[in-house]
């Protein structure tokens, strides 16, 4: 064997572990770009590919929300019904269609909530939950011209009650860190951060019936919502 040929087959040896280590750190980055991965786009029932598989998986990490904790690639109604769920727990929405308030849809407020919550930890690991505030049931003390709103929370909030006579509509937000948008004319707890809470709305219509939700915002943002609710007001 001449020095040539010795020389060649050195030169093939070193080109195949070159490329061999070329695929590792690919896979390695690849690995770690899905590790820190966030949900980019609004998903919905019938979305498949990364995203969903992205999105399944973190919901996975709580049984109480992804019971099945499928994770398939594909957003079936199993996958819908853990995002409705995810949005009730989160105080984005509760009720309504993923045409009418983005129930059971991946939207803008959504994708925002899970990314942020995402930041705890990587997909697969035991991420700690933010939790919503938890309200008590609201007391109503009405007059023939007013009512006054009471209600309790298990940590300082910010109060809000929207009222109207029309029915209260709430849908999900449209951006990032924005609160779920809510019908109706807004009312707010003058006593800042509080457990306590207590509003009063004046110049109301005698013998009326007032639809109302009752919204609590703690310091990090995380909401609680309780509605749809209603009283009359006296003769």
């Amino acid at each position: 064997m001449n020095n040539t040929t010795t020389l060649q087959r050195i030169s093939h040896a070193g080109l195949y572990v070159g490329v061999a280590l070329v695929a590792l750190l690919s896979a390695a980055l690849f690995q770690i770009q899905y590790a820190d991965a966030a949900i980019t786009s609004s998903l919905d029932v019938g979305s498949t590919g990364a995203q969903v598989t992205e999105l399944q998986t973190y919901l996975a990490t709580d049984a109480s929300i992804y019971p099945q904790g499928l994770v398939t690639g594909y957003y079936g109604a199993l996958t819908q019904a853990a995002v409705q769920r995810f949005q009730a727990a989160q105080g984005i929405v509760s009720s309504g269609t993923p045409e009418t308030t983005g129930y059971g849809r991946v939207g803008p407020t959504t994708r925002a909530r899970i990314n942020g919550l995402l930041g705890t930890g990587n997909p697969g690991s035991n991420i700690t939950w933010d939790t919503v505030p938890v309200l008590s049931v609201p007391v109503v003390q009405q007059t023939n011209t007013s009512a006054t709103y009471t209600w309790t929370t298990n940590e300082p909030t910010r109060g809000e009650v929207f009222w109207d006579t029309a029915a209260i509509v709430s849908n999900e937000a449209t951006g990032p860190r924005q609160q779920p948008y809510v019908s109706g004319t807004l009312a707010l707890d003058a006593g800042g951060l509080s457990t306590n809470h207590s509003i009063t709305v004046s110049n109301l219509q005698a013998n009326t019936l007032y639809n109302y939700l009752v919204r609590s915002i703690d310091a990090a943002g995380n909401t609680s919502m309780q509605w749809p609710m209603s009283f009359r007001t006296n003769n």
